[in-house]
């Protein structure tokens, strides 16, 4: 059988797992504002704004920053599939399913490299199928984070990569790779560039400490942020121009959320919702396939370490792996919150069991690792029968979680309107509102723009997500409301001339006429000069990867 067989049915294994989404219908999930969020991207790509920060008709049609602070990615793809010709809802099913397939690949290449390719194909096996991606895509509906848990192990791999081998092209790919997990989850952002760069050190120091090696991860690194730039520096620089109190307060707040430890390996499955102490009605638990597999590599990687006395490669990436596990998973219990009140930054991860994001990942390479080992153990002639049968077991022990608690006609939760996304979903994603609005509006306004005091006439003639033109025929001296949220990159002019802005109580964008006449007015939505600075160290950083892709590497003559 040749190889692209073999990888045509190990994909096929993949497909249990993702059957729901191959149906016409679509089914409730906590976070179901996917489909409104693509609407409002795709209008403003159409209305020529990119990167998209802005967008028109949440906040009740008062427009938000939305992707200037919720990690695009997911949706730049979604629109991708949306501008092929595929509808709205579509496109997003199209997005939750390609996650499984590189969390899949992924996952194969990093165990295959130290554990073989039967160990490879059960730790993406292991990985596709953990109960906590089921969580993720089938509950909660957490489709970045879901994406951003599928680059995870390709982040780890060319991390290895980069250290084991010169070629540049590692170094691009391990950049590229990086910028596209920044860019996927803002929360395991933050949380992640510790456990890569922990990661990394510990595979560096572990492989002989060498200097290059050093300089090419401190390169990695630099080119993922960098190429994350246009996203990251704006999310971090300008996160004091929002309100973040909702995003860390209430029920968002980590102490509500903290485990207890034999949640994660034991637990009734559900469709409700995470809750202070015990009684969750959804499941955080990781797998007993998972972890009995893991648990195998443990020991028998322990056993080995006795009798080798010297810490081996191989036993050394298992003792790391666990150890990681543990302290991963000790920072989802309630033992850990004396840490979490210690370190404010901690408070932005809301629910400390997200971290099981990251704890999926080192459990399936332990997976593998128990293969390894087990497979060593065998006859010759059980061990593809071996092989079968755990992969079987993984699928099944876990294909149960992956499917939704029911299904509905997708018009029904799914809005496209535009009505009915600044009516309804705007009360479902009030996040990001600008610091300014001290109260929210709760309706939609009636008109683009106003007069608030004095008298005259407005026409609206151009209005888009970034850009308001209009006429306005003053009687006498006037106030002019906008009907927009200000946000630090909103520009005005009135008869081609600049003018100053004033906010009001609500947020809203107003300024005065003190003469009577014929006015025009464009508001336009420009980026600030920090944006434009992120924007190039993206665009260079990227250009800087392609260049190490593409180009081929120099071979040494012969005699140097």
């Amino acid at each position: 059988m040749n190889r692209k067989i073999k990888g045509v049915l190990a994909l096929l294994l993949i497909i249990p797992a993702l059957l729901p989404l191959l149906r016409s219908d679509f089914f409730p999930i906590h976070d179901y504002t996917h489909v409104a969020r693509l609407v409002e991207m795709d209008q403003a790509i159409k209305d020529g704004h990119f990167p998209v920060r802005w967008v028109k008709d949440l906040g009740w049609g008062y427009g938000l920053p939305l992707f200037n602070f919720y990690a695009p990615l997911p949706y730049y793809l979604a629109q991708a599939f949306h501008l092929a010709g595929f509808s709205y809802l579509l496109s997003i099913k199209l997005v939750f399913s390609l996650t499984f397939f590189i969390a899949f690949s992924g996952m194969f290449l990093l165990a295959k490299k130290f554990w073989g390719k039967g160990a490879g194909l059960l730790a993406g096996l292991a990985l596709v199928y953990s109960p906590y991606r089921a969580l993720d895509g089938y509950v909660r509906g957490a489709l970045g984070e879901l994406m951003a848990i599928s680059f995870l192990p390709w982040v780890l791999g060319l991390i290895v990569q980069t250290v084991d081998q010169k070629e540049k092209k590692w170094l691009g790919l391990g950049g590229l790779f990086l910028s596209l997990f920044l860019s996927s989850h803002t929360v395991l952002a933050l949380v992640g560039l510790p456990f890569f760069g922990l990661t990394a050190f510990f595979y560096w120091f572990f492989k002989g400490r060498k200097k290059e090696a050093a300089v090419r991860l401190t390169a990695l690194f630099l080119l993922g942020i960098g190429a994350a730039g246009y996203f990251l520096g704006p999310a971090f620089w300008e996160r004091g121009f929002i309100q973040t109190g909702g995003l860390v307060a209430g029920y968002s707040h980590y102490r509500h959320h903290f485990l207890y430890f034999r949640q994660l390996l034991f637990g009734q499955w559900g469709y409700g919702e995470s809750v202070a102490g015990i009684e969750d009605t959804i499941s955080f638990k990781l797998g007993e396939a998972q972890l009995a597999l893991a648990f195998l590599g443990i020991i028998f990687s322990f056993v080995q370490l006795i009798k080798s006395k010297k810490i081996e490669k191989k036993s050394g990436l298992v003792i790391f792996s666990s150890t990681l596990i543990l302290f991963l998973a000790l920072l989802t219990s309630y033992h850990s919150q004396p840490i979490w009140d210690k370190i404010r930054l901690l408070t932005f991860i809301q629910f400390p069991w997200r971290l099981n994001a990251l704890i999926i990942v080192p459990l399936a390479f332990l997976v593998g690792a128990g293969w390894f080992y087990l497979e060593k153990g065998l006859a010759r002639k059980w061990q593809k029968a071996g092989l079968v049968t755990l992969g079987l077991i993984m699928i099944f022990t876990n294909v149960f979680y992956f499917r939704p608690e029911s299904y509905l006609q997708p018009e029904k939760l799914y809005y496209t309107d535009k009505n009915l996304i600044r009516e309804r979903m705007s009360e479902v994603i009030p996040d990001y509102l600008p610091r300014w609005v001290e109260e929210k509006p709760g309706k939609a306004p009636q008109t683009e723009i106003q007069l608030i005091k004095g008298e005259g006439k407005i026409e609206t003639v151009y209005t888009d997500t970034n850009e308001l033109t209009a006429r306005i025929s003053n009687q006498k001296p006037s106030l002019v409301q906008i009907n927009r949220f200000y946000f630090p990159g909103w520009e005005l002019s009135i008869n081609g001339r600049k003018q100053e802005v004033e906010i009001n109580e609500n947020g809203l964008i107003t300024f005065p006429l003190k003469e009577k006449g014929e006015f025009g007015l464009r508001l336009v939505f420009k980026e600030t000069g920090l944006r434009r600075t992120a924007n190039f160290i993206s665009l260079f950083s990227l250009l800087i990867i392609v260049g190490l892709v593409l180009m081929p590497e120099r071979k040494k003559e012969q005699g140097q």
